[in-house]
């Protein structure tokens, strides 16, 4: 078997199931790196190597994806923390009022709403099925249009890793 073919296979894969590896970013980008391979420095002449556009272009799709995906998962992880201290000191100050008697909390009517509001698939709870749902409409959203997915979703999981 042409070991051509079998590595642009495994890429295809790997980049169909989101399963791409930053590695492959660099491998496919830096070909210098790859001599006995399929589009390394001791290869054919670039006008002779049928691969070399597909390289190219496989290169270009999944650095933009990783790159954009990257971008967007540490700025979603900044907004996300923003958020909860903004959540977090709005309570502490709700609760506060409500400790001096100033102010009373109809925390059932609250928690109805909550369970109303966040229930998206309807079960009357909120659960790991319900922030599937969302994660799944974030990752259609973030990920429309962009030619390779996949290199999007392993860069915005990186970028949410960040500190």
């Amino acid at each position: 078997m042409d070991l051509g073919v079998l590595s642009f296979g495994l890429v295809r894969k790997l980049i169909r199931t989101g399963s791409l590896p930053v590695g492959v970013v660099i491998f496919v980008s830096n070909p210098s790196h790859c001599k006995g391979l399929p589009g390394g420095s001791d290869e054919k002449k670039d006008d002779e190597d049928p691969y070399k556009e597909m390289a190219k272009q496989f290169g270009k799709e999944i650095t933009l994806g990783a790159v954009t995906g990257f971008c967007s998962g540490y700025a979603m992880k900044k907004v996300a923390k923003a958020a909860a201290v903004g959540i977090g000191l709005f309570f502490i100050g709700i609760q506060i009022l409500a400790y001096q008697g100033l102010i009373t909390v109809p925390w059932a009517k609250v928690s109805k709403k909550f369970i109303e509001t966040a229930d998206l698939d309807g079960d009357g709870k909120v659960d790991e099925k319900d922030l599937l749902i969302v994660w799944k409409k974030v990752k259609e959203v973030l990920s429309h249009g962009i030619p390779n997915a996949g290199g999007f979703l392993v860069g915005f999981s990186l970028g949410l890793k960040m500190d």
